[in-house]
């Protein structure tokens, strides 16, 4: 059995005692094993994307250590893979068992997807993400705004986060603020 396949049996032994401190080691060594291999085997990355949608492995405070291995290995992901994992990203928004994970997603989405369609899917979450997650949607939007090289988007990101300074929640007017500040020191 190659390392690929055991790290996802133990992935998915979620009821493992130790279990949220083997997660990072597990990811490390996926790492480690990716770059010794230079890849992974073509039905490894489906296996990411299902424990991702996993309810019962998100929920586990430390896997948001699947998307860091990920974003550190997003050159070796088909373009078939970067297409899948987006909508797989936006439903695991606010399910992870720490905010770190949806702190890691916002970041993914406004990297590695600056387009009209993330633009539309934030906005989606800003509305309908439970908190803490909620959040993080001004990041998001921030990164898109920082990562896009059009200024047509780049502005539609930005007045989103200024939308945001007016939510309900004093902890997202909080990070609004907080984005644009960090948009406007960028330009």
């Amino acid at each position: 059995m190659s390392y690929f396949s055991q790290a996802i049996q133990e992935l998915r032994s979620v009821s493992v005692s130790d279990y949220e401190e083997h997660v990072e080691d597990i990811c490390r060594e996926l790492d480690n094993e990716t770059m010794e291999e230079g890849g992974w085997p073509p039905a490894f990355f489906t296996e990411i994307l299902n424990l991702l949608s996993d309810p019962k492995f998100l929920s586990v405070r430390t896997s948001w250590n699947i998307l860091l291995f990920i974003k550190k290995n997003w050159d070796r992901l088909s373009p078939s893979e970067v297409l899948a994992l987006r909508n797989i990203l936006v439903a695991a928004f606010d399910r992870f068992g720490d905010f770190t994970g949806s702190h890691l997603v916002s970041k993914i989405l406004g990297e590695f997807y600056p387009d009209d369609e993330t633009l539309s899917m934030l906005r989606t979450l800003s509305k309908t993400a439970s908190s803490p997650a909620r959040e993080l949607i001004p990041y998001g939007f921030e990164t898109l705004a920082k990562s896009t090289r059009d200024p047509t988007l780049r502005d539609s990101a930005k007045q989103e986060v200024k939308a945001l300074l007016k939510d309900n929640s004093e902890a997202v007017r909080r990070e609004a603020a907080l984005s644009l500040n960090r948009i406007d020191r960028s330009t």
